[in-house]
């Protein structure tokens, strides 16, 4: 069957159609037809037979779309090019004449009736059956012509009366033809894509539904069917709790998010979305709770890969001093809450291993940890970076858009280090972000809901930087709601040769080194130093003395030159290694430490107790017979 047919309601314009039809090469069947009951007949046939589009004119293309058959219809344009002829004919022949015919047609001669002059009387046909009543009327009326179409007229003639028929132009049929060559390529596309997007529907693991304010469905993917469906069929919303957060979005036009409802003795997280283009639809998303903790266990699997998790817990923090120890008591009172903290200190004082621990003493800690340097990022790359961007928004952007960090900490936490560095217009954008709790792409016109926490830190003194206008004042006092200050060095002085052990101790480890004794000259050092980078600084001098000295005890003059200070005369004029040390017989008390700890470590074993010390064997007796003359005086 051919996917176009072409009705004619006369012999005159089945012959006008061939010609059209040949005109334009296309392979339509024409079809005559004389009663709008046949062309609704013959249409139902056509359907069946699987006819996508008929090309009708007039009453007949009006009566197959009014009985609802469910096949296209292209109406023939009426142009009118010879209606006008026609009435001027008439008047000539008649002065006074019938126009009889469908709305359209009454409604141009009516148009044209002024400027030809003629009386004339108008008879709306809008069904067949009332054909031959109304060519009645006209006769007893008195009238003796009839304007009208093909079918008009031939009631008119089989009444004797006169007819001057509006005939159908080829150009009329090639529009006609060429307009329903187009709907059905649209009706492909449109159907072609229908296709691809209820199998893309049926591919997602979610259950989804787009429904009115009625619960009737017009769109429901299969996981959705086999979740709230009745045998896997579904055409309506079910009543209950799914049917009151329906309304509930469609009253307020905002979305409502996993709500957990009960549905046949199982739970479901069910999330409703008000569509803006259409007001009276919702989208519906349905999870079963399980299968989104498998989904969301697997994401934060990959996360951990990325490094998108905080490493560090409280365990990890040396607190020592008693100022420390209440920085940790704070922190910990902070993890139990949900607001935004932000940490302020001076560089160095371990604001990211803070904030890392906070987040894992948290309802948070299974979710992702994302930190960002704010100082290290461009400006003009830092928004890009923070709310990710759509395909096109910029030049370079990656196709297919990139997530932004936001995004990444979803559930989770976002640390922003260096927040005091971010411009005032990132400073505003942010400041939406922690009211709104949701975030826009660059270059996108859609927002994205999101569920973060937010910890801030900074080395500046935030609260000057909005006196001097340099940091807006509402995300100051938004960011400033617990506030946690983590002391430097100099104030913690009990904490530092805990962290120089510390250190020492891990990077003797990885550097496959002897964990050297710090003697007492050098430990005092070490606490009276004002430490200007703190932790940070801290670190770094435990590895240079860990790597650069190859005495197994650190001395002051070791110590002076890792940190970068002037050594003392006596320092220079000190021996300069553990051998020399032995050999003029000079034994501190923390070498013959050093030596006891070695031996027991190797089982008495004095070759392996040399090599560990990274000195020979004979050194080693030399020392041990020290070390035994010694304690034959104690």
């Amino acid at each position: 069957m051919s996917d176009i047919v072409l009705l004619a309601n006369s012999e005159d314009m089945r012959i006008v159609a061939a010609a059209a039809i040949q005109y334009t090469g296309a392979d339509i069947p024409i079809v005559v037809t004389h009663t709008y009951e046949e062309s609704r007949r013959l249409a139902v046939e056509f359907k069946e037979k699987g006819c996508r589009m008929l090309i009708a004119r007039g009453g007949h293309a009006r009566a197959i779309r009014e009985g609802n058959i469910g096949i296209p219809v292209m109406p023939i344009p009426f142009t009118g090019n010879n209606i006008a002829a026609l009435l001027a004919q008439a008047k000539a022949d008649w002065g006074e004449f019938a126009v009889v015919g469908n709305p359209t047609m009454i409604q141009m001669t009516r148009e044209l009736e002024r400027s030809i002059g003629a009386k004339v009387h108008y008879y709306d046909v809008r069904r067949w059956e009332d054909i031959n009543e109304i060519m009645l009327q006209v006769r007893e009326a008195g009238l003796k012509a009839v304007v009208g179409g093909y079918d008009a007229c031939a009631r008119a003639r089989a009444l004797g009366l006169h007819d001057y028929c509006i005939k159908t132009s080829e150009y009329e049929i090639v529009t006609a033809i060429m307009d329903a060559g187009n709907l059905v390529a649209s009706i492909e596309r449109d159907r072609y894509w229908d296709t691809i997007f209820r199998a893309t529907l049926d591919t997602i693991s979610d259950g989804l539904i787009v429904a009115d304010a009625d619960g009737n469905i017009t769109h429901a993917n299969r996981r959705a069917a086999k979740l709230i469906g009745k045998d896997g069929v579904l055409s309506s919303l079910p009543s209950g709790e799914l049917r009151v957060h329906l309304a509930q979005a469609i009253r307020t036009k905002l979305p409502v998010y996993d709500e957990l409802i009960d549905f046949d003795d199982r739970k479901l997280s069910v999330s409703f979305m008000p569509m803006r283009q259409l007001s009276d639809k919702v989208v519906i998303v349905i999870q079963e709770p399980e299968y989104v903790h498998k989904v969301e266990r697997r994401i934060r699997q990959k996360l951990s890969s990325k490094g998108l998790v905080a490493k560090n817990s409280f365990d990890s923090i040396t607190a020592v001093s008693p100022a420390l120890r209440e920085a940790v008591r704070i922190a910990k009172t902070y993890a139990a809450a949900d607001s935004t903290v932000l940490i302020s200190g001076e560089t160095g004082t371990g604001k990211e291993m803070f904030a890392q621990s906070i987040h894992n003493f948290s309802r948070r800690a299974d979710e992702a940890f994302v930190a960002v340097n704010c100082a290290t990022i461009p400006a003009n790359l830092l928004e890009s970076e923070l709310f990710g961007y759509v395909e096109g928004a910029f030049t370079g952007a990656k196709k297919g858009g990139k997530v932004g960090l936001f995004e990444l900490a979803h559930k989770g936490t976002i640390f922003l280090d260096e927040i005091g560095e971010t411009s005032l217009d990132m400073q505003a954008r942010l400041l939406r972000v922690l009211e709104e709790h949701e975030i826009m792409r660059v270059g996108d016109d859609k927002v994205i809901p999101i569920d973060i926490r937010v910890i801030a830190a900074s080395n500046r003194d935030l609260h000057k930087l909005v006196e001097e206008g340099k940091f807006r004042p509402d995300f100051y006092y938004r960011l400033d709601i617990l506030a946690l200050h983590l002391p430097p060095l100099r104030e913690t002085r009990e904490n530092i040769l805990p962290l120089v052990e510390q250190y020492a101790e891990r990077y003797a480890r990885q550097n496959n080194r002897l964990l050297p004794v710090f003697d007492e000259e050098s430990r005092a050092l070490l606490t009276r130093y004002r430490w200007p980078g703190n932790v940070r600084e801290l670190k770094n001098v435990a590895e240079r003395l860990v790597v650069t000295n190859t005495d197994p005890v650190i001395h002051a003059r070791e110590v002076r030159a890792a940190l970068h200070l002037p050594a003392r005369e006596e320092e220079r004029a000190a021996p300069e290694s553990a051998e020399r040390a032995g050999a003029s017989g000079l034994l501190g008390e923390a070498e013959r430490e050093l030596l006891e700890r070695v031996l027991r470590e190797c089982g008495g074993n004095k070759t392996a107790a040399a090599k560990k010390l990274g000195i020979s064997r004979p050194t080693l007796h030399k020392k041990l017979k020290q070390l035994e003359e010694r304690k034959e005086h104690e």
